[in-house]
């Protein structure tokens, strides 16, 4: 054949092959539905739908091969289908294990036979995972993670480990008919409720060791002669003096059940959560993240050892984060010193105005453990005349502007007087500032017509109060909006529906104080960003001259020569005739400290006044 007519040929064989059909599958049905049955009965794990070939037990297999993995289950998935030919197929299934460090995902194969028309899974071990065979199984082993700790300023240890002995009844030490017996006299020996603990160490397993209670080990009595009694050695989470801010921390105790079963994996029976305050609120970080490994174990009783060669999925525990907090220990003894000599039930704050940390937050004993400084509020009474008088201020007055102080006032029908022994001196015309000195009721209430109802929540959030921030346990206080003139009136000299925590009103001082303003805070993750209208720098001024005003000329005068403004208030609250007072005190001097101090019962200048002294003297 000549040149042109190989050529010829080779173009013609081009051609032929280009128009060939492209190859087709065997005309197979498709494998979809009986692979996705498969990955339903390994997520459910319920084989009753599925039928595999091969023989075995899938149901019981797959049991034996799981159950050392603490009650986790695996969510399984279809992936893709290799399609052999002669009725051959292999399914991948994709596996994801929820564990409590993260997903444990992988893939396995399922082999398919075609059986008529429809696809048939073989059955074998490493269907669920591929490294397993007829002797082996998955065996989880979880790893704590370490609690963290808490700090204060500069990295202040607040709550820190320390040696403890852990004291309680092991009863392997001695006979079942002393068990009772003896953990009634351990309990009597720690103060503890015997039939309690008794109750408890009777429940309790035959070998177990079964804790009464956790001491320092300068604080164990001698329990020698109680039979089975025990100490041992230990570390714990707590503060360097038993109760040091326990209304602020909180406490730890062992998880509920029901705390367990929702943390899905993350706390076990046994595990120590928080109870309250900081330790509640911060539980999770502070409790950091167990870790998980899964090895290839032999089946039956034995559960072998954790190798190189057969750990499957390794993942460490990741401790706790040190919870970085605002206080200051040394402030904060100070302050719970000054309180406990209170005889009544107060609470004192303590906040530094330049960035709004509470450098201590104190309750008096007679609070009896109730958190009165952060997390209950009362009516404020006079020192709320601080938030009226912004309000005032935003109307137009100024310290020197002329108020009428009457003997009585009237708004809305309702008859406001002044406190007893008011001085008569300042009745009639005088300045916003010496009624601000004063703290001249009908003053305040007089000037409600120049006021509209959202007036004094927008000045109380300029002054750090009133608006609800999340900040890990701080109630920043509540303004009302007023549904009648005489409400508002009430309102304008700390009364009707107000309510102020001590942190709240430490917030309001402290941003009089910067000349900015101040939302008091605990616990750095959760610093609030103040979301109202700023506080100006004219109406800070406004306000500190009328606040040192009140200290070298007013009702806190008791305080000069330690605050540099302040304000006082007593605030109706209860029934009675007469009514009881809760009595307020707040001031800040010039080494950027503002304070907040509230006592139940008394008046603010006499009840409170000495207490805040103490504080910022």
């Amino acid at each position: 054949m000549g040149g042109r007519g190989r050529w010829a040929a080779a173009l013609l064989a081009l051609a032929l092959v280009g128009c060939s059909p492209t190859p087709v599958e065997p005309a197979e049905p498709p494998a979809d539905q009986a692979l996705a049955r498969v990955a339903q009965a390994l997520t459910e794990l319920d084989f009753t739908a599925v039928a595999f070939a091969g023989g075995g037990r899938p149901a019981a297999e797959t049991d034996q091969i799981i159950e050392a993995m603490d009650g986790f289950r695996p969510q399984v998935s279809p992936g893709a289908i290799d399609y052999q030919g002669d009725g051959r197929a292999s399914g991948q299934l994709d596996f994801v294990w929820p564990l409590p460090s993260g997903d444990w995902a992988y893939q396995s194969t399922v082999r398919l036979t075609l059986v008529g028309q429809d696809w048939t899974p073989e059955w074998a071990p490493d269907v669920i995972h591929p490294r397993l065979d007829a002797q082996t199984r998955l065996i989880r082993l979880r790893f704590a993670a370490k609690r963290a700790g808490i700090t204060g300023q500069g990295g202040q240890g607040i709550v820190e480990e320390v040696a403890i002995t852990r004291l309680g009844i092991d009863k392997t030490f001695i006979e079942a008919d002393q068990w009772e017996a003896s953990a009634q006299a351990l309990a009597q020996l720690l103060d503890l409720d015997p039939a309690v603990y008794a109750q408890q160490v009777l429940e309790a397993g035959p070998l177990a060791f079964v804790e009464a209670e956790r001491r320092r080990p300068d604080q164990v009595p001698d329990i020698l002669a109680v039979p089975g009694a025990r100490g041992l050695a230990d570390t714990a989470l707590q503060t360097a003096t038993p109760g040091f801010m326990a209304e602020i921390l909180g406490t730890l105790r062992q998880a509920t059940a029901e705390e367990v079963e929702a943390s899905q994996g993350r706390i076990v029976a046994g595990e120590l959560v928080g109870a309250a305050g900081l330790q509640r609120v911060f539980d999770a970080s502070l409790r950091g993240v167990p870790g998980d490994q899964v090895y290839l174990g032999p089946r039956g009783d034995d559960f072998g050892q954790a190798t190189s060669d057969n750990i499957l999925h390794d993942v460490p525990a990741v401790p706790g984060e040190t919870l970085v907090t605002s206080f200051d220990v040394a402030v904060q003894r100070q302050a719970e010193a000054v309180l406990a000599q209170a005889g009544q039930p107060a609470a004192a704050v303590v906040v530094r105005p330049s960035d709004g940390a509470i450098l201590a937050a104190a309750v008096s004993p007679q609070t009896e453990g109730r958190p009165d400084a952060t997390l209950n509020h009362f009516p404020p009474g006079s020192t709320f005349k601080i938030v009226t008088a912004l309000a005032l201020l935003r109307h137009g007055l100024t310290p020197d502007s002329p108020v009428e102080c009457p003997t009585a006032a009237v708004a809305g029908g309702v008859v406001v007087r002044n406190y007893d022994g008011y001085p008569s001196a300042f009745n009639g015309i005088i300045t916003l500032a010496q009624a601000m000195a004063q703290s001249c009721n009908t003053a305040f209430v007089s000037q409600v017509g120049r006021l509209d109802d959202g007036d004094l929540l927008a000045a109380a959030g300029s002054l750090g109060a009133g608006i609800d921030y999340d900040a890990g346990g701080l109630l920043y206080g509540e303004v009302p909006t007023p549904d009648s003139e005489a409400m508002l009136g009430q309102m304008t000299i700390g009364q009707g529906g107000v309510l102020m925590s001590p942190t709240a009103m430490a917030g309001v001082i402290a941003s009089v104080a910067a000349g900015q303003t101040v939302v008091p805070w605990m616990a750095a993750p959760l610093k609030p960003v103040s979301t109202a209208a700023p506080l100006t720098p004219a109406e800070a001024a406004a306000l500190q001259s009328m606040l040192a005003y009140t200290v070298n000329a007013g009702l806190a005068s008791s305080l000069q020569g330690v605050a540099v403004g302040a304000k006082s208030g007593t605030a109706e609250y209860g029934s009675g005739d007469p009514l009881p007072t809760h009595a307020w005190m707040v001031a800040y001097n010039d080494a950027d400290r503002a304070a907040a101090v509230w006592a139940q019962d008394g008046g603010g200048s006499s009840t409170a006044g000495p207490l805040i002294r103490q504080l910022l003297g």
